[in-house]
């Protein structure tokens, strides 16, 4: 008996709604297919209609922010207790006067000096006034 087309729809979606769900919790594409048992091919192939893919993207970032978000959680409690491992890396990263003086400064905010300033002045066309 063939499978009714209505049921592969219904199939997909819940499949759909599932990885959705993971990424939500994660914002990893492989982690997520992994768990909702589908290939991340599967998972590209449906990122190619629309609806799905600001689904997807939307889930992703939510989920990256979570994950950021407990990150910093628990970076901060292991500041608390103590970490001194946690505590240095706070710093290094985050406080201008422990960060090692060799680190280079990012392209977009390097300004070179000038030392050199050229000045042209550019001929005046005359006017039928002047002639």
């Amino acid at each position: 008996m063939a499978k009714k087309s209505s049921d592969v729809k219904e199939r997909t979606h819940r499949m759909q709604e599932k990885v959705l769900e993971f990424l939500r919790d994660s914002g990893n594409i492989w982690y997520s297919c992994k768990r909702a048992g589908i290939s991340r091919e599967t998972f590209y192939t449906w990122k190619e209609e629309r609806p799905f893919a600001l689904k997807a993207d939307n889930a992703i970032n939510l989920g990256k922010s979570f994950v950021n978000d407990l990150a910093h959680t628990h970076l901060i409690q292991n500041i608390q207790q103590n970490n001194m491992q946690a505590v240095k890396f706070q710093l290094e990263r985050c406080h201008p006067d422990y960060q090692t003086k060799n680190q280079k400064t990012p392209d977009s905010e390097f300004v070179p000096p000038i030392t050199k300033l050229n000045i042209y002045t550019v001929p005046m066309k005359k006017t039928d006034e002047q002639i």
